[in-house]
């Protein structure tokens, strides 16, 4: 097939046997294939992915934060410290919740200056009282949700229609179980290999020192290219064990396919950290939060926060521009 074009008309198409036609009409009035448009880019979708693209990496400039992103794609993780994430306030209200919690699951205080409370805690997830549903429990988990520098930074790891899959906090006290070396995107039931994206991420809140005898995380510096988890050998393999130290009111921010562990905490006394768990929209999340969440948290939240705990959906409506667009941007 040939096409002839001036400078005036639009283009003659004419077929081998010399027929014309139009762009609008093929040669020969046969009318033109129709195609479903809810798999097909057009001009509306790249500019529903382009639009979220700009507005995450405006946020990104606005907060000061593209030394973070560099760290995210260079190691996997990033750490924001106090006077990043700016919630010195909340520190203590987020203690004070946490272990009011804890203490009303175990029946007595939290002991924090010796940890014996917590010495015998032995789960499958590592030696620790964790604590699922926080958001349902006390407003000042939804300010910590809401922290604009770290929102900013799993924005840009997930896209604006992430969702929180759980918020949960953990108390650990003293004890010999290290927690061994593994990925949260192998968590959500995902089979290997991982896309090199994030589809999970976790931005976990330091509320007392991470030290290596305090038993804080460890990560292995790059392992989110490798999309796959650990085998049994390099889980437990203590070389590759890097500990990350940090100062109590620092959110520790990573990919879901970054290698991390634990170290046993040596010392008197606990540690204790919020966790924020966060899933593409597209992902089952392991707290359905939607139903729960009350009009009064809609109302004292911004829009934002019904898309996180999943009482606002945008990308429920399959062939939206947003819902199409997710489907080709990161960012969406």
């Amino acid at each position: 097939m040939t096409i002839e074009k001036d400078r005036l008309s639009r283009p003659e198409i004419r077929d081998p046997q010399g027929r014309a036609g139009s762009a609008d009409t093929p040669p020969g009035g046969e009318a033109p294939p129709r195609f479903a448009r809810g798999f097909l880019l057009d001009r509306e979708v790249e500019a529903a992915a382009d639009a979220a693209r700009a507005r995450v990496l405006a946020e990104i400039d606005r907060l000061n934060l593209v030394p973070h992103v560099a760290a995210l794609e260079l190691h996997g993780y990033t750490i924001l410290s106090p006077e990043e994430t700016g919630a010195a306030a909340l520190l203590a209200p987020l203690m004070a919740a946490i272990l009011r919690i804890s203490e009303a699951r175990i029946g007595v205080p939290v002991d924090v200056v010796t940890g014996d409370t917590h010495r015998h805690f032995h789960l499958p997830t590592g030696q620790v009282q964790w604590e699922p549903s926080l958001l349902l429990k006390d407003p000042v988990f939804e300010q910590a949700l809401m922290n604009p520098p770290a929102l900013a930074l799993v924005t840009y790891l997930l896209g604006e229609s992430c969702i929180v899959s759980h918020l949960s906090s953990m108390v650990k006290g003293p004890g010999d179980d290290y927690l061994p070396l593994h990925t949260d995107q192998n968590q959500s039931g995902a089979i290997p290999p991982a896309p090199p994206y994030a589809q999970v991420a976790n931005a976990t809140w330091a509320l007392t020192d991470y030290t290596r005898d305090n038993g804080g995380i460890c990560f292995v510096p790059g392992s989110h290219r490798y999309c796959r988890q650990p085998t049994y050998a390099e889980a437990t393999d203590l070389n590759l064990f890097h500990p990350l130290e940090v100062q109590a009111g620092s959110i520790i921010i990573w990919h879901g396919n970054t290698w991390h562990g634990a170290f046993p905490r040596r010392s008197p006394g606990v540690r204790v950290s919020l966790v924020e768990y966060f899933s593409r929209g597209f992902l089952r999340p392991s707290e359905d939060l939607g139903p729960l969440i009350s009009p009064e948290a809609l109302a004292r939240n911004p829009p934002r926060f019904g898309v996180l705990t999943g009482a606002s959906k945008p990308l429920k409506d399959f062939n939206s521009p947003v819902a199409r667009a997710s489907r080709v941007g990161l960012f969406v």
